[in-house]
């Protein structure tokens, strides 16, 4: 992966709906070039492109869900994993290496409707079911997708998923959840599949950027590539130092996510790490002790072993 290629990653990570015309500007290649550069990337470092929505507007809050199986095989966790993977209401999935077997996010209306999904999820996992976990009440969340390349411009930050007045119609729902997936999908493709003009198409998605159900537009990139591993931290910061901290990790050039949660417990933020060895994440957490000493506590660690599903908005959002 050269230069142009680091380039063209990060443009894609910052804006996936950049037109290839754009792009290859940017680059500084013909878009015969940027053509095979970007196939030759889905081949192994991008993994997918997707729309990054307000939940909140939808009518949806995020909650984070760790479940702990019990003798289960390699074959079965699979299975449950697929289950996962195609379930209305899952977002985020991964197998994690730690306290829990998987970690992931889910969709809930409210506390009702998020106490039956559960309750699904738990039956499905039958007598290999042990125990679990949900964390909510997120106060504020951030993905600093960019951070990896250094010749980007920009951190990608995901903002507050405020509440908005704006009501979509059926129409909306079928651009979100074709756009959820594919996020590079052509005006005309799009007007093709859902029987409309180019035109109307653009119009409504324009409005839906400007509403704030569309907070932009990313791609998926394998990290693994690099060498990278994914750890997760949660901790347990005092209320006096909370801005400081968050600013320290906003501004660290290995976390690639906090989550920002209100009145939880035993944990309070939860930080996601890049590293290249265990030795990066000690160095980590003395700094954090360092600087923040009797202020901090560190709850809980874990490595995400694999990605099954990205942040990708589950089909259940748009019923």
């Amino acid at each position: 992966m050269d230069v142009k290629d680091q380039k063209i990653v990060s443009l894609l990570i910052d804006n996936s709906r950049t037109s290839f015309t754009q792009l290859a500007k940017k680059v500084g290649v013909s878009k015969e070039v940027l053509n095979y550069r970007i196939k030759r990337l889905e081949k192994g470092i991008i993994r997918s492109y997707y729309t990054i929505l307000n939940n909140e507007a939808l009518g949806f809050k995020r909650y984070l869900f760790f479940i702990q199986l019990k003798q289960i095989s390699p074959r079965e966790e699979d299975k449950f994993l697929d289950y996962l993977a195609s379930h209305p209401y899952v977002t985020y999935l991964g197998p994690i290496i730690g306290k829990w077997n998987l970690v992931f996010d889910l969709l809930a209306k409210d506390e009702i409707h998020l106490r039956e999904l559960a309750q699904g999820i738990i039956k499905k996992a039958g007598s290999h079911f042990e125990s679990y976990i949900i964390n909510g009440t997120t106060m504020e969340e951030e993905i600093f997708h960019t951070k990896f390349f250094p010749l980007s411009d920009v951190y990608v930050t995901q903002q507050p998923r405020l509440k908005t007045d704006y009501v979509i119609d059926q129409i909306d729902k079928k651009i979100l959840s074709i756009l959820s997936t594919d996020a590079r999908v052509e005006y005309a493709q799009l007007a093709k599949k859902l029987n409309m003009t180019a035109n109307a198409i653009k119009y409504r998605i324009k409005k839906l950027e400007k509403e704030k159900i569309i907070l932009g537009y990313t791609a998926s990139v394998n990290f693994n590539h690099f060498g990278y591993e994914l750890y997760n931290l949660q901790v347990k910061i005092s209320a006096l130092h909370r801005t400081k901290f968050l600013s320290f990790l906003r501004a660290h050039k290995q976390v690639w996510f906090l989550y920002n949660y209100l009145g939880h417990e035993q944990w309070d933020v939860d930080i996601g790490l890049f590293v290249k060895s265990s030795k990066d994440i000690r160095k980590f957490i003395i700094e954090l002790k360092e600087l923040f000493g009797e202020h901090i506590q560190l709850h809980d660690m874990y490595i995400i072993a694999d990605l099954t599903k990205d942040n990708i908005a589950p089909e259940g959002l748009f019923h």
